[in-house]
């Protein structure tokens, strides 16, 4: 299964891997236009650009009916000039992240707009595309969690955010798990608000995803290009490798193409229940699954 693809020649914006009767691979090359992929054979299937309108236009309705790929799977996000567009995996529900740091959560047509315990600027944003939770979190290391329009309250993770800092913000379907990192440590909590771990990490976390069931987290080492894959439940290490590597590992789709360069660091990341990994290293897309990486040993109790 492992391939590759020379996509473009500039940085890959995002990855989503969308299941459905054919899983595929979703590579957004500008905020408007994503080009899709078996994710078992690196097949290109198509290629669709969301030309976006204005939410006040009559023809909104149609924009985001447009948001949907050639497997039927719903877009998990989708940048606009105006807003981020985050939706659910059955597409009744949708969260607007407005450009201002509003939050409108649209169901079954009707708009509310979330409110924030405490005024700060959002850094990231995360939906539950199951059961609609959402989780923000703000410039100051608060989480703001919300069952769908209802604010359970925020929270201060004690993050060390600072003007370095490269947050990730991930959550599990049904909400079974939030991952937060500061770029130093990652942390599980819950949508009650409470930790449940933290795991501090001897390198600097540059994108970190989990899969949908939350059973596994993956972070990219900018510096050194390591993907490395973590328990959901007690965020233990359990497989790593260097991205390059898997990169030359996979079957390369065209006649010719160039790896990036060496020192060029993983981009955006993605993982499914089945432990099927994406990443992409500037223009250049990988899938790959996790028995491409190296086994770490698990630390066993002293008898």
């Amino acid at each position: 299964m492992p391939w590759r693809v020379h996509l473009t020649n500039q940085a890959i914006q995002s990855l989503h891997i969308l299941p459905g009767k054919q899983t595929l691979l979703a590579a957004w090359t500008q905020r408007d236009r994503a080009t899709y992929f078996d994710l078992e054979t690196g097949i290109e299937v198509g290629e669709h650009q969301h030309k976006a309108v204005s939410r006040q236009s009559d023809k909104w309705a149609e924009f985001l009916a447009t948001l949907v790929a050639p497997n039927g799977a719903y877009l998990p996000f989708v940048r606009t000039a105006q807003a981020t567009l985050f939706t659910t995996d059955d597409g009744k529900l949708r969260l607007y992240w407005m450009t201002g740091d509003e939050l409108l959560l649209e169901l079954d047509g009707k708009e509310v707009k979330l409110e924030l315990k405490a005024k700060a600027n959002i850094i990231a944003l995360g939906l539950d595309r199951l059961m609609g939770s959402i989780v923000a979190l703000d410039a100051k290391g608060k989480l703001h969690i919300f069952q769908q329009h209802i604010s359970v309250g925020s929270f201060d993770l004690k993050l060390n955010l600072d003007e370095d800092s490269q947050s990730s913000l991930a959550i599990a379907n049904g909400g079974s798990a939030i991952f937060v990192s500061d770029g130093r440590e990652i942390v599980l909590t819950d949508t009650s608000g409470k930790v449940k771990k933290r795991q501090g990490v001897h390198y600097f976390i540059g994108r970190m995803v989990c899969s949908p069931d939350g059973k596994r987290v993956v972070t990219s080492d900018p510096e050194t290009g390591v993907i490395r894959v973590y328990t959901g439940d007690d965020l233990q290490p359990t497989h790593q490798r260097h991205a390059l590597d898997l990169l030359q590992d996979a079957a390369q789709l065209q006649l010719i193409a160039d790896l990036p360069p060496f020192n060029a660091a993983p981009g955006s990341l993605a993982i499914d229940d089945k432990g099927n990994i994406a990443f992409n290293i500037s223009g250049v897309v990988c899938a790959t699954t996790l028995k491409q990486l190296a086994a770490l040993p698990r630390p066993q109790p002293l008898l």
